[in-house]
């Protein structure tokens, strides 16, 4: 899930040279990776199909007004629970014995 502590951080941060608004700003892979809080192997596989994204020569630059899409999304779908795993009846008997 978004580390909300991370993701404020770059919704409200502002430099004085370049005011953009979040939506308007590119993010390289390495920044919208630690906005999301994931690791490379989920964000390649599961988020970044679901980004817009381009190259602009060998970086990948992300737009912000897809990542506040992405949490928007992840956050309407409600709270995904792992889940239980269930004990095989052999292992129950032997427990309850």
């Amino acid at each position: 899930m978004v580390n909300h502590r991370i993701a404020a951080r770059w919704f409200t941060m502002s430099r004085p040279e370049d005011n953009l608004p979040f939506a308007e700003r590119l993010f390289t892979s390495r920044q919208t990776r630690e906005i999301l809080a994931e690791g490379k192997t989920k964000f390649f596989e599961e988020s970044l199909p679901n980004l817009e994204a381009f190259l602009d020569g060998n970086k990948l630059k992300i737009t912000g007004r897809s990542i506040q899409a992405l949490i928007a999304s992840r956050l309407k779908g409600g709270r995904q629970f792992r889940p239980i795993p269930q004990l095989r009846k052999a292992e129950r008997a032997g427990v309850e014995a």
